[in-house]
């Protein structure tokens, strides 16, 4: 019994083969992680790089690394000759008014299917999520149809009920995943305390569900901001188009004009990378924590 005790407190090393082990899986490891970055990084690397040659340059020169020829050429010819900002107007437009509508009816949705027991509760949640596994491309036909009877294509309506009828679902999913980590305790505290049920969903549900709130608005936005085939299905007015459509233009029918391509690129990710890094701790720790809930 005593040798027991003695040797259990004695600190064992480990062997030559062990030591080797850990580090060959650490490397691995960290050779996976360094080329996994590398593949996600290059490509906006070749797009800054490629937006800053001459024209032409690009397929010449290609894979372009560090250009030998730098200008600004290619920014000038965009604006000069392609209305760059008004088809970032227009996403702003209509991207921000589908995410304002989108994000109060799901939370209110994500609310309602959380907070009250009714019958057919369970079917609704699980037709909400069958809806996520059609693929849009089956919805474009009767889509078209609907909305050329309601007189909605091209404009600005239409195309914006057309994003919030494909991103409502979403939200309503990832949301009522995270509202499921908020304890209803919280809210009967304040119904206690003389809070309305109203009320406790104002002063308390909503400033605990913030992070999810956010997380699910930038996610959603990010995802209109890059929608193309519904903005090319509802929009034949290029002075309607978004900025999806404005990127597509620049590919003729025996040429593409790659270096004004990324440079409209660039200029088009400028208002989604500010709104990313103003939010990405939201996305980070809220996204994160809700739709994986439930």
């Amino acid at each position: 019994m005593a040798t027991q005790l003695q040797t259990s407190g004695v600190q064992v090393m480990p062997t030559a083969k062990q030591t080797r082990s850990k580090f060959i899986t650490r490397l691995g490891f960290a050779l996976l992680v360094i080329t996994v970055t590398l593949a996600i990084i290059y490509p906006f690397y070749w797009m800054v790089m490629a937006s800053f040659v001459p024209e032409g340059y690009s397929i010449a020169n290609a894979p372009v690394l560090l250009p030998e020829i730098f200008t600004l050429d290619t920014y000038r010819t965009l604006f000069e000759e392609r209305p760059i900002f008004t088809w970032i107007l227009n996403t702003l437009l209509i991207v921000g008014g589908s995410t304002a509508i989108t994000i109060p009816l799901s939370l209110l949705a994500a609310y309602s299917l959380n907070r009250f027991r009714f019958f057919g509760r369970r079917a609704i949640v699980f037709f909400i999520l069958m809806t996520q596994l059609l693929p849009a491309s089956a919805l474009m036909i009767p889509l078209f149809l609907i909305f050329r009877g309601y007189g909605l294509l091209d404009t600005y309506q239409g195309i914006t009920i057309a994003y919030i009828s494909f991103t409502l679902p979403l939200a309503i999913w990832v949301l009522w995943g995270y509202l499921q980590g908020i304890p209803a305790e919280f809210e009967e505290a304040a119904l206690v305390d003389g809070c309305t049920p109203l009320g406790a969903f104002v002063r308390v549900t909503i400033p605990l569900a913030l992070p999810g709130i956010a997380a699910t608005a930038l996610f959603i936005f990010l995802e209109g901001w890059n929608q193309y085939l519904l903005a090319y299905l509802l929009t034949s007015s290029s002075d309607k188009w978004v900025i999806s459509l404005g990127l597509f233009s620049f590919i003729g029918e025996y040429f593409v004009e790659i270096e004004q391509m990324m440079a409209a690129s660039v200029v088009a990710s400028v208002p989604a990378l500010l709104l990313f890094a103003v939010l990405q701790r939201y996305l980070r720790g809220g996204l994160a924590l809700g739709g994986m809930k439930g």
